[in-house]
């Protein structure tokens, strides 16, 4: 959701609105003017301009609950915008929040979220605007939201406007500030036991063949995804088991555990499904543990693997073709030297499960040998 500057034109007269620059304005800023005309912003991306149009043209009127919650009273502060439509834009604008904290002690951090990420709320910071309105909203022009923010600006001496870059450095964000959830400790890499966490998206899709994807796509623009969705699952399903196997045959003793939006499924004792359609806190939170007690997560590319990767020490991702210039967007780097080589693996979209099984196993099987000679016998 945009932050938009009430601008005239000192010359003509002329009333219009300009972005300022925090999130994907800080590269794609627009301006329009009170009529509707966009004057800049010619080389904004649509997925940016559309919604944004649709918004402006349609201003919703409608009452919004926002809930104001206090932690430490602050006259001077830094207002931090996260409110977007899709969740990793979210979570990935929401990750600026330390960098304010640390670095400008003397402010306070006011953080404005959609409710989802309530439990997501760091620790340190000074306020948090909790806002009851779905992702599927948040591309509107919603005039509650204006009226709220204007009403609490005039109640501080000074503030400032967070830039919530899309894409801050991840190796600088402590995730356990934000989940409360210490992150797998790479020390105990080898003395743990051996866990594996696969993420299953339903809507995102790791695919056996190219033709099952073509079939796929073809299937939902005839309209019937509703009713064949299930069987591209299923073949999924049978992927994920499979690697499994061929995981367990090289790395004996390793457990599993399977999340996502999903029915849970039956599976051997060592493997935890905790997959589900309802989600909640307590599910966020078992699912974060979980990818605290993993040495590697895998799953299909999306803002499903920020968090994963946050808390497990590695991951193999399955990266589509059409994903290529996406590429790392959505993996939270734990580290800055040649382990996030090492420990961040990327694999075809049509990988088979050897391939799922020779990365995972390449990392469990080389792993004191590239510490030692990448980490420790170094000046």
């Amino acid at each position: 959701m945009q932050v938009l500057s009430d601008l005239e034109c000192t010359a003509c007269g002329l009333r219009f609105f300009r972005d300022l620059p925090q999130g994907f304005a800080m590269d794609h800023p627009v301006t329009i003017a009170a009529d509707g005309k966009v004057m800049g912003g010619g080389t904004v991306p649509f997925w940016i301009m559309e919604p944004f149009l649709k918004g402006f043209r349609d201003r919703n009127d409608a009452p919004i609950k926002i809930e104001r919650r206090v932690f430490k009273e602050h006259r001077r502060v830094i207002v931090l915008n996260t409110l977007d439509f899709l969740y990793g834009h979210v979570l990935l604008k929401l990750y600026n929040a330390q960098h304010y904290m640390d670095k400008y002690p003397d402010l306070g951090l006011v953080v404005v979220l959609p409710r989802m990420y309530e439990w997501l709320i760091p620790k340190g910071c000074a306020e948090a605007w909790i806002v009851d309105l779905r992702l599927g909203g948040m591309q509107g022009w919603h005039n509650a939201i204006d009226t709220f923010v204007q009403q609490r600006l005039g109640e501080y001496d000074e503030v400032q406007l967070g830039k919530g870059y899309s894409h801050p450095d991840f190796t600088e964000v402590d995730i356990e500030r934000y989940t409360g959830i210490k992150p797998f400790d790479l020390a105990n890499f080898t003395t743990s036991p051996k866990h594996v966490t696969f993420v299953a998206r339903q809507d995102r899709l790791w695919y056996r063949w190219p033709q099952f994807k073509f079939a796929h796509r073809a299937i939902r623009k005839a309209g019937l995804g509703n009713l064949l969705n299930g069987l591209f699952v299923a073949d999924q399903e049978c992927l994920i088991r499979r690697s499994m196997t061929r995981i367990r045959r090289s790395q004996p003793g390793i457990t599993f555990s399977i999340v996502g939006l999903g029915e849970a499924r039956h599976y051997p004792a060592d493997v935890k499904d905790l997959r589900t359609m309802r989600m909640d806190t307590a599910v966020e939170r078992s699912w974060c543990e979980a990818y605290a007690r993993s040495q590697l997560v895998v799953g299909v590319h999306g803002s499903n693997m920020l968090l994963p990767t946050a808390l497990a020490a590695g991951c193999v991702e399955i990266l589509p073709h059409d994903r290529q210039g996406n590429v790392v967007q959505d993996i939270s780097v734990r580290y800055n030297d040649r382990m996030q080589l090492f420990l961040y693996r990327f694999v075809d979209e049509f990988a088979r499960p050897v391939e799922i099984d020779r990365q995972v196993s390449a990392i469990f099987d080389h792993f004191n040998l590239f510490e030692r000679n990448n980490r420790i016998n170094i000046f």
